[in-house]
Protein backbone atom coordinates (compact mmCIF):
# COMPACT_ATOMS: atom_id res chain seq x y z
CA UNK A 1 0.00 0.00 0.00
CA UNK A 2 1.20 3.56 -1.20
CA UNK A 3 0.05 5.09 1.88
CA UNK A 4 2.40 3.32 4.41
CA UNK A 5 5.43 3.02 1.95
CA UNK A 6 5.06 7.17 2.22
CA UNK A 7 4.87 6.29 6.42
CA UNK A 8 7.80 4.16 6.47
CA UNK A 9 10.24 6.15 3.81
CA UNK A 10 8.67 9.59 5.51
CA UNK A 11 8.59 9.07 9.28
CA UNK A 12 12.60 8.35 9.92
CA UNK A 13 12.87 11.30 7.62
CA UNK A 14 11.27 13.40 9.98
CA UNK A 15 12.94 12.14 12.93
CA UNK A 16 16.07 13.01 11.88
CA UNK A 17 15.10 16.55 11.71
CA UNK A 18 15.27 16.61 15.10
CA UNK A 19 13.51 19.51 17.01
CA UNK A 20 11.29 21.57 14.73
CA UNK A 21 9.73 24.80 15.48
CA UNK A 22 5.93 24.25 15.86
CA UNK A 23 3.99 26.16 13.33
CA UNK A 24 0.94 26.78 15.00
CA UNK A 25 0.44 27.85 19.05
CA UNK A 26 -1.47 25.62 21.63
CA UNK A 27 -2.45 22.65 21.91
CA UNK A 28 -2.75 22.01 18.15
CA UNK A 29 0.26 22.72 17.32
CA UNK A 30 1.74 19.10 17.21
CA UNK A 31 -0.55 17.41 15.49
CA UNK A 32 -0.81 20.25 12.82
CA UNK A 33 3.15 21.32 12.53
CA UNK A 34 3.32 16.83 11.64
CA UNK A 35 0.43 17.10 9.27
CA UNK A 36 2.58 20.09 7.03
CA UNK A 37 5.60 17.96 7.66
CA UNK A 38 4.14 15.06 5.68
CA UNK A 39 2.56 17.28 3.02
CA UNK A 40 -1.44 17.01 4.52
CA UNK A 41 -4.21 19.17 4.19
CA UNK A 42 -5.78 20.21 7.65
CA UNK A 43 -8.85 17.99 7.54
CA UNK A 44 -12.02 18.02 9.75
CA UNK A 45 -14.28 15.43 7.19
CA UNK A 46 -15.18 12.27 8.61
CA UNK A 47 -12.39 10.91 6.23
CA UNK A 48 -9.17 9.57 7.20
CA UNK A 49 -6.14 11.97 6.59
CA UNK A 50 -3.86 10.37 4.61
CA UNK A 51 -5.51 9.85 1.26
CA UNK A 52 -8.63 8.92 3.08
CA UNK A 53 -7.06 5.63 4.29
CA UNK A 54 -4.94 5.97 7.50
CA UNK A 55 -5.96 8.44 10.02
CA UNK A 56 -2.62 10.60 11.83
CA UNK A 57 -2.77 11.54 15.46
CA UNK A 58 0.12 13.07 17.25
CA UNK A 59 0.52 13.19 21.34
CA UNK A 60 3.48 15.49 23.69
CA UNK A 61 5.00 12.52 25.43
CA UNK A 62 4.15 13.09 29.45
CA UNK A 63 1.00 14.87 28.07
CA UNK A 64 -1.93 13.59 30.20
CA UNK A 65 -4.78 15.22 27.41
CA UNK A 66 -6.99 13.01 25.75
CA UNK A 67 -7.00 13.44 21.72
CA UNK A 68 -10.75 13.43 19.51
CA UNK A 69 -10.75 9.84 18.23
CA UNK A 70 -13.44 10.74 16.22
CA UNK A 71 -16.80 12.95 16.50
CA UNK A 72 -20.27 11.39 16.24
CA UNK A 73 -23.37 13.26 16.90
CA UNK A 74 -26.36 11.96 19.47
CA UNK A 75 -30.28 12.65 18.54
CA UNK A 76 -31.13 14.73 21.47
CA UNK A 77 -34.95 14.36 22.38
CA UNK A 78 -34.88 18.03 23.66
CA UNK A 79 -33.99 21.32 21.58
CA UNK A 80 -29.96 21.69 22.48
CA UNK A 81 -31.09 25.59 23.40
CA UNK A 82 -32.71 23.97 26.19
CA UNK A 83 -30.22 21.21 26.86
CA UNK A 84 -27.33 24.16 26.92
CA UNK A 85 -29.36 26.72 29.22
CA UNK A 86 -30.59 23.81 32.12
CA UNK A 87 -27.05 21.81 32.28
CA UNK A 88 -24.65 24.72 30.83
CA UNK A 89 -22.31 26.71 32.76
CA UNK A 90 -21.53 30.49 32.25
CA UNK A 91 -18.37 31.13 30.94
CA UNK A 92 -15.64 32.84 33.42
CA UNK A 93 -13.84 34.86 30.78
CA UNK A 94 -17.40 35.90 28.49
CA UNK A 95 -20.13 36.12 30.89
CA UNK A 96 -22.68 36.44 27.58
CA UNK A 97 -21.71 32.47 26.65
CA UNK A 98 -23.52 29.79 28.20
CA UNK A 99 -20.91 26.33 27.94
CA UNK A 100 -22.16 22.87 27.06
CA UNK A 101 -18.88 20.80 27.09
CA UNK A 102 -19.16 18.12 29.70
CA UNK A 103 -16.94 14.91 29.91
CA UNK A 104 -19.58 12.14 30.22
CA UNK A 105 -18.46 8.89 31.00
CA UNK A 106 -20.68 5.14 31.64
CA UNK A 107 -22.66 5.21 34.85
CA UNK A 108 -20.45 8.21 36.20
CA UNK A 109 -22.26 11.28 37.27
CA UNK A 110 -20.45 14.19 36.01
CA UNK A 111 -20.57 17.77 38.07
CA UNK A 112 -23.45 18.53 36.33
CA UNK A 113 -25.47 15.44 36.42
CA UNK A 114 -25.31 13.91 33.40
CA UNK A 115 -23.91 10.46 32.35
CA UNK A 116 -23.59 7.82 29.83
CA UNK A 117 -25.84 4.12 29.59
CA UNK A 118 -25.74 1.47 28.06
CA UNK A 119 -29.00 0.16 27.30
CA UNK A 120 -29.51 -2.90 25.10
CA UNK A 121 -27.96 -1.98 21.84
CA UNK A 122 -28.05 2.18 22.52
CA UNK A 123 -25.99 4.41 24.33
CA UNK A 124 -27.72 7.44 26.15
CA UNK A 125 -27.10 10.58 27.36
CA UNK A 126 -29.15 11.11 31.18
CA UNK A 127 -30.12 13.12 33.52
CA UNK A 128 -31.61 11.21 36.56
CA UNK A 129 -33.81 8.30 34.55
CA UNK A 130 -34.65 10.95 32.23
CA UNK A 131 -33.02 10.33 28.76
CA UNK A 132 -32.01 13.91 26.87
CA UNK A 133 -30.00 11.94 23.79
CA UNK A 134 -29.20 8.30 22.41
CA UNK A 135 -27.03 6.66 19.94
CA UNK A 136 -27.04 3.40 18.47
CA UNK A 137 -23.71 1.83 19.31
CA UNK A 138 -23.82 0.11 15.72
CA UNK A 139 -23.04 4.22 14.40
CA UNK A 140 -20.44 4.20 16.56
CA UNK A 141 -18.65 1.36 15.66
CA UNK A 142 -19.20 2.24 11.77
CA UNK A 143 -17.96 5.60 13.13
CA UNK A 144 -14.81 3.99 14.34
CA UNK A 145 -14.03 2.12 11.09
CA UNK A 146 -14.77 4.81 9.32
CA UNK A 147 -12.69 7.37 10.74
CA UNK A 148 -9.69 5.07 12.56
CA UNK A 149 -9.79 2.15 10.45
CA UNK A 150 -6.03 2.25 9.88
CA UNK A 151 -3.77 4.51 12.31
CA UNK A 152 -0.25 6.13 12.59
CA UNK A 153 0.21 7.08 15.87
CA UNK A 154 3.32 9.74 16.58
CA UNK A 155 4.64 11.11 20.13
CA UNK A 156 6.87 13.74 20.25
CA UNK A 157 9.44 15.61 23.03
CA UNK A 158 8.49 18.99 23.12
CA UNK A 159 10.92 22.07 24.32
CA UNK A 160 11.10 25.49 24.32
CA UNK A 161 14.02 26.84 21.94
CA UNK A 162 13.97 31.18 21.76
CA UNK A 163 10.58 31.01 23.54
CA UNK A 164 9.08 28.94 20.66
CA UNK A 165 8.13 25.53 21.10
CA UNK A 166 9.46 22.39 19.57
CA UNK A 167 8.88 19.22 18.57
CA UNK A 168 10.87 16.18 18.63
CA UNK A 169 8.71 13.42 16.64
CA UNK A 170 10.97 10.20 18.23
CA UNK A 171 8.06 7.25 18.52
CA UNK A 172 5.90 5.90 16.01
CA UNK A 173 3.32 2.99 15.62
CA UNK A 174 1.04 1.97 12.56
CA UNK A 175 -2.01 0.63 14.00
CA UNK A 176 -4.09 -2.20 11.81
CA UNK A 177 -7.12 -4.43 12.08
CA UNK A 178 -9.43 -2.46 14.62
CA UNK A 179 -10.94 -4.48 17.08
CA UNK A 180 -14.55 -2.89 17.47
CA UNK A 181 -15.71 -4.65 20.10
CA UNK A 182 -13.29 -2.85 22.16
CA UNK A 183 -15.23 0.30 21.75
CA UNK A 184 -17.86 -0.78 23.90
CA UNK A 185 -15.29 -2.11 26.67
CA UNK A 186 -13.53 1.44 26.72
CA UNK A 187 -16.55 2.83 27.20
CA UNK A 188 -17.55 0.65 30.44
CA UNK A 189 -14.04 1.65 31.93
CA UNK A 190 -14.29 5.41 31.32
CA UNK A 191 -11.39 5.36 28.62
CA UNK A 192 -13.80 6.65 25.90
CA UNK A 193 -15.11 9.96 26.92
CA UNK A 194 -17.86 11.38 25.33
CA UNK A 195 -17.82 14.95 24.88
CA UNK A 196 -20.93 17.65 23.59
CA UNK A 197 -19.05 21.24 22.52
CA UNK A 198 -21.53 23.98 22.16
CA UNK A 199 -22.58 26.96 23.81
CA UNK A 200 -25.30 29.88 23.51
CA UNK A 201 -24.49 33.63 23.29
CA UNK A 202 -27.21 34.90 25.13
CA UNK A 203 -26.41 37.98 23.44
CA UNK A 204 -27.28 37.48 20.00
CA UNK A 205 -29.28 34.33 20.73
CA UNK A 206 -26.70 31.99 18.17
CA UNK A 207 -25.65 28.59 19.39
CA UNK A 208 -22.70 27.55 18.21
CA UNK A 209 -22.27 23.84 18.00
CA UNK A 210 -18.76 21.64 17.48
CA UNK A 211 -20.79 18.27 17.38
CA UNK A 212 -19.80 15.87 19.93
CA UNK A 213 -16.37 14.53 20.14
CA UNK A 214 -15.57 11.07 21.30
CA UNK A 215 -12.60 11.19 22.97
CA UNK A 216 -9.63 9.21 25.05
CA UNK A 217 -5.70 9.17 25.39
CA UNK A 218 -3.06 7.47 23.04
CA UNK A 219 -2.34 4.74 24.86
CA UNK A 220 -5.81 3.42 25.12
CA UNK A 221 -6.03 4.15 21.20
CA UNK A 222 -3.63 1.14 20.48
CA UNK A 223 -5.69 -1.16 22.71
CA UNK A 224 -8.23 -0.85 19.59
CA UNK A 225 -6.11 -2.57 16.98
CA UNK A 226 -4.93 -6.36 16.18
CA UNK A 227 -1.60 -5.27 14.77
CA UNK A 228 0.59 -2.63 16.60
CA UNK A 229 3.77 -1.82 14.78
CA UNK A 230 6.10 0.20 15.82
CA UNK A 231 7.88 2.85 12.95
CA UNK A 232 10.33 4.94 14.63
Amino acid sequence: MQEINLIEQRLPEIYSMGYVPTLRKGNTGVGYTLEELFDIDENNDSGADINGIIELKAQRKGGSSRTTGFCQNFLWNNRIRDIIKKYGWLDGEKPHRINFYPSLRVDKDSPNGLKLQIVGQDLNIVSEKKILATIPLAIVEFRFRQKLNKLLLVYAESKKINKVEHFHYNEAYLCQYPKVNKIIELLIDGKLVVEPRCYLDTLTGKIRDRGVAWRLKGEYLKELYGNVKKIV
